[in-house]
């Protein structure tokens, strides 16, 4: 017996050695021919319990007079029981197993490309938002429909390097782009104040606030 024969393949050939048919061995070991049958075609899925499978092949060993041992450690190196008891082949198992186990070398080398990657797409992608929005330009006063007098100051912030104008007169920023501009408004009641900001880009944002003016 060589043990790169399966289970089912030993223990038939014993019983052929012997000359003996599967129905006279089932009437000497009171075992069902058809889980003889299974067994020697290696059908664990058809028996009982893996208790059983062991219990058959020592019940070969004792009526053809070898040894079981050998053959048990092939049933628990090939096969492995269940939640249910029952045998089932570990080439089943382990691709499961496999599955399991994510961090292989390959696994990891794809994890760092495909973050190399989409840190790539998502700088790129910040970068050319960057150069489609238009610069900053927050102005704190006025505000909208407030009263003020004829001559009044405008107050914000822009990027330092922008030219910022109001009702198209530049404006001085300072370090920061905060600005601070006076302007004079001859005409009473409702008037607009325009204030736009362009940068190097050539990109422009522009603010409007509507106040009312008061003599």
């Amino acid at each position: 017996m060589t043990q790169t024969r399966t289970i089912g393949e030993i223990l038939k050939t014993e019983r052929e050695h012997h000359g003996i048919k599967l129905v006279d061995l089932a009437k000497k070991t009171r075992i069902k021919k058809q889980y003889l049958e299974a067994l020697e075609k290696n059908q664990f899925n058809k028996l009982p319990a893996s208790a059983y499978v062991r219990g058959y092949i020592k019940t070969y060993a004792q009526i053809f007079g070898f040894d079981h041992k050998p053959l048990l450690a092939i049933l628990r190196r090939d096969y492995k029981e269940s939640a249910k008891n029952s045998l089932v082949p570990r080439e089943f198992i382990k691709p499961v197993l496999k599955r399991g186990k994510m961090w292989t070398p390959v696994t990891v080398t794809i994890f760092l490309l495909t973050s190399v990657f989409i840190t790539m797409i998502t700088y790129v992608a910040f970068q050319y938002y960057n150069l489609q929005k238009p610069p900053l330009l927050i102005v704190e006063k006025p505000i909208e429909d407030e009263v003020v007098a004829s001559q009044m100051i405008v107050e914000g912030q822009s990027v330092s390097d922008a030219v910022v104008t109001v009702n198209a007169q530049a404006v001085r920023l300072d370090a920061e782009g905060n600005f601070s501009h006076e302007i004079f408004l001859p005409q009473e009641g409702l008037n607009t104040i325009t204030i736009e900001s362009t940068d190097r880009r050539g990109k422009s944002n522009v603010v409007q606030r509507t106040v009312r003016v008061e003599f």
